[in-house]
């Protein structure tokens, strides 16, 4: 054989080997590409249900603390109304605030009864009802509640400063006489 016959059969070898040599490249890839494919599915999926059992534990803790909640919430209402109750028991004779009385305690031991029978999850899904069936009146009874809220709030902040409520005067706090000293007497009101 010729020098050029050898070296047309080396090339065709060569050629042939590096065929081969690439398929099984392409082949090995394939599989690489298919074993990522696979375990990114499995890191995903076990993402997936880590995050599952992850919500339903905080669904769970929150479903927990909230009932807890409305037990404590119960128990202090039914506080409330037994001492209504009392108060109504001790008052003399028949009056309206006697009656009153009488009324805020039987109403609040309908509601410890409903939040110790329904819980949280009940007192929403009726408001929920409520708010769908009257908007406005529900939109309105909110309004109510925050400015209930804000003052009370507003109350408290002022006992917890040390502020007795006292009006405002346009003199300010040096127009009122020191504790334990008597007011000055207004012009031609001797005694006042």
């Amino acid at each position: 054989m010729s020098d050029a016959g050898r070296a047309q059969q080396a090339g065709q070898a060569a050629k042939e080997q590096a065929s081969a040599t690439a398929s099984r490249a392409a082949q090995s890839a394939g599989d690489v590409a298919g074993t990522a494919a696979e375990q990114a599915r499995a890191v995903a999926g076990e993402a997936r249900q880590q995050a599952g059992n992850a919500a339903r534990d905080l669904r769970q803790r929150v479903l927990d603390e909230g009932h807890g909640q409305a037990q404590r919430l119960a128990g202090t209402v039914r506080q409330w109304a037994d001492d209504f109750a009392g108060m109504a028991q001790n008052a003399p004779g028949e009056s309206p605030a006697r009656t009153l009385v009488t009324q805020a305690a039987d109403g609040g031991h309908r509601a410890a009864d409903y939040l110790d029978k329904n819980g949280v999850d009940g007192l929403l899904g009726d408001l929920q009802k409520f708010a769908r069936r009257r908007p406005g009146a529900f939109l309105g009874g909110a309004v109510l509640a925050g400015l209930a809220v804000g003052r009370l709030a507003k109350a408290g902040k002022a006992v917890r400063s040390g502020d007795s409520g006292r009006p405002a005067t346009s003199g300010g706090d040096d127009a009122l006489p020191p504790a334990g000293q008597a007011p000055p007497e207004l012009p031609g009101y001797p005694g006042v």
